[in-house]
């Protein structure tokens, strides 16, 4: 048996025997939606639940502080619980909280001062917290509650005389009962139970289960924190201010939504807001029928994945704008920098991502992304693999794998450098498929795997892939980078036509692209439009004047696709390209 200092909160429903008395089912299932949200409020402040009774609980803390201020979190977390409810439905809670010494053995604590604790727990004004005065002098100045002087009332079995101090949320609603949990830099985000509209109640394992299927789907993705079941459930059948669980979770982003079925027909509608200023960043709405519930699931969840994840990045992009020059963080450049390359602008990218990295040295993602650009002056500036961009996004990419391992964005960016540069093509290959197989809403990834098969010469996968990235991301800024890959497949192919028409569209989507202007001419050629290719020969030379054929079929040299045969050669240098 341990004996230990700490301090003790008890908390106990009041009249919960005539609630019990009215409706005993509807009084137990509200008593244990309460205590479950109330056990959240107790992890947030550091507590253990040592354990529940069904009309109330008792808890365990280090501090003093830490055990009071959670106190005052409850009563206001139970005021919000009841605002919605009629007077008769709504359940008051008192807390009592006391420290002092107390002998533990196999999770449970015993002794004088747990007593004493559950006894002045008895003597909280309904709705309140009433304190021991020991706990009110060891907060005092410490947290912004002003308790009153509650007398030294006799305590049922305790021998000595206790003053007591007790508070009420309502004489001072807006104190700031707690500190409350800041918002991670990395875009966090809570997935609430959807709530289910449906005539039958034996429906509701349908939007647990797919409320589950979301949560998991969306915690791997790499550039999110996702908020654990067990946290988001604990405000199943709570209607609550996005902005409050924000800030009782910690979190940037709330997702909710509802489902309801008639007859065989399912519709599930979710939306997600901003839990800094309540507003909604998205919405959409899913309809299908119950002939196969668990493939209706695997639909919704991938359509919510596929459209909230690229919301959240991209509101992240907006936010991290906003923020002054002298007042941005490292993850701030990083998403300034990743906007950049959205709209293609390299040069900007780079600068952004170098700052992140001075701000931050060991930032593997900044690092990862920064080596990407690298692969980017190749592609669609110089068309040639330079000397100091192979070098240095190789280095970056490698120091980037080394400081997170484990980072399925780190592997994506930094396993398609490595490929892409030739430094280590099986390695990288292989890096950018377990990012696809860890994260399958990853569109960057997918589109990057075809880009490598495609320069690999395994044209059967790329299309696949291409359309997987597509079907992930519709609106992809940077949808010309798989269409590199797909005019690649078409001119392998004989499909001259199609390649033609790829390598157009990515010319429209981005008229940088050197290895487009590169399978355009190739496929004019094909199609004897030697006019039409000469013209695009010379655009090309405008924008990359130092691009040579041999310094092209260089690069491509370490890749089993036809960019390095010599039928191109001979196209290129027919159009008047220096060889």
């Amino acid at each position: 048996m341990e004996r230990r200092l700490a301090a003790v909160l008890v908390a106990d429903f009041a009249g919960y025997s005539s609630h019990v008395g009215r409706n005993e089912e509807l009084a137990v299932r509200a008593a244990r939606g309460h205590l479950d949200a109330i056990e959240l409020v107790i992890g947030l402040h550091r507590g253990r639940v040592v354990k529940t009774m069904g009309d109330g609980l008792l808890a365990e803390f280090a501090s003093s502080r830490d055990a009071v201020g959670c106190a005052a979190a409850i009563q206001h977390r139970m005021m919000e619980r009841n605002a919605p409810l009629e007077a008769s439905e709504q359940m008051l809670l008192r807390v009592g909280v006391h420290s002092g010494e107390i002998l533990s053995e196999s999770g449970d604590i015993f002794g004088d001062d747990v007593n004493i604790a559950a006894r002045i727990e008895a003597h909280a004004p309904t709705g309140g917290v009433a304190v021991s005065e020991c706990v009110r002098d060891e907060v005092a100045g410490r947290l912004d509650i002003a308790f009153r002087d509650a007398g030294s009332p006799a305590l049922k079995n305790i021998s000595r005389s206790i003053r007591l101090f007790d508070w009420m949320p309502l004489r001072q609603a807006d104190a700031p009962a707690a500190r409350p949990k800041a918002v991670a830099d990395k875009p966090s985000l809570a997935v609430l139970p959807l709530t289910n509209w449906s005539a039958s109640p034996q429906t509701e394992y349908i939007a647990d289960g797919l409320t589950e299927d979301i949560i998991s789907a969306l915690a791997r993705v790499p550039w999110l924190f996702v908020i654990a079941r067990n946290s988001s459930f604990a405000y199943k059948g709570t209607p609550m201010d996005v902005r409050q669980i924000g800030r009782d979770l910690g979190v940037r982003y709330v997702l909710e939504g509802s489902m309801r079925i008639q007859g065989n027909r399912i519709r599930v509608s979710g939306q997600l807001a901003d839990t800094a200023s309540g507003a909604q960043v998205w919405s959409e709405r899913f309809d299908g029928t119950d002939e196969d519930i668990f493939d209706l699931q695997d639909k919704v969840t991938a359509a919510v994945v596929a459209a909230v994840a690229p919301t959240v990045q991209m509101a992240e992009m907006e936010r991290a704008a906003q923020s002054a020059p002298g007042n941005a963080s490292a993850y701030d450049y990083y998403l300034q920098g990743l906007a950049a390359l959205n709209r293609a602008q390299v040069a900007k990218a780079a600068d952004l991502l170098d700052a992140a990295i001075d701000a931050s040295p060991g930032y593997a993602k900044a690092m990862a992304l920064r080596a990407w650009c690298h692969t980017l002056n190749v592609a669609w500036r110089v068309g040639y693999a330079q000397d100091t961009d192979r070098a240095r996004g190789g280095e970056l990419a490698k120091a980037a794998l080394d400081l997170a391992p484990g980072d399925l964005e780190v592997a994506a960016y930094a396993g398609y450098t490595l490929a892409f540069f030739g430094l280590e093509i099986e390695r990288g290959m292989g890096l950018v498929r377990q990012a696809c197989d860890g994260c399958p809403s990853f569109a960057w990834a997918w589109t990057s795997l075809a880009m490598l098969e495609a320069l690999q010469g395994d044209s059967d996968k790329v299309l696949d892939l291409a359309g997987r990235a597509r079907q992930l991301n519709p609106k992809d800024p940077l949808w010309f980078r798989a269409l590199v890959a797909i005019a690649a497949v078409h001119r392998d192919a004989g499909r001259f036509d199609e390649a033609l028409q790829a390598a157009q569209e990515g010319l429209q989507l981005n008229p940088n692209v050197v290895v487009l202007y590169v399978h355009l001419i190739c496929a004019l050629c094909e199609l004897d439009r030697m006019d039409e290719a000469r013209t695009m020969a010379s655009r090309l030379l405008d924008l990359s004047p130092e691009f040579s054929v041999s310094r092209f079929q260089d690069h491509h040299k370490y890749f089993r696709a036809a960019l390095h045969t010599a039928q191109n050669t001979r196209w290129l240098t027919a159009v008047g390209l220096p060889e």
